[in-house]
């Protein structure tokens, strides 16, 4: 690689990564996704996790 390719590939390695593809659910505890419903004023099909 030339110089200038090099430091682009270097630069571009050094950035930070970000998910681009996440699902929610898989992502929350249950306890938060209550919450951030009845913070919403969202009517869930149920009213709490079972532990």
């Amino acid at each position: 690689m030339n110089q200038i390719l090099t430091s682009h590939h270097d630069f571009i390695q050094g950035l930070p990564k970000a998910e681009l593809h996440l699902h929610i659910e898989g992502s929350l505890e249950p306890e938060i996704m209550f919450q951030l419903a009845k913070l919403q004023e969202v009517n869930l099909p149920f009213q709490a996790s079972r532990g």
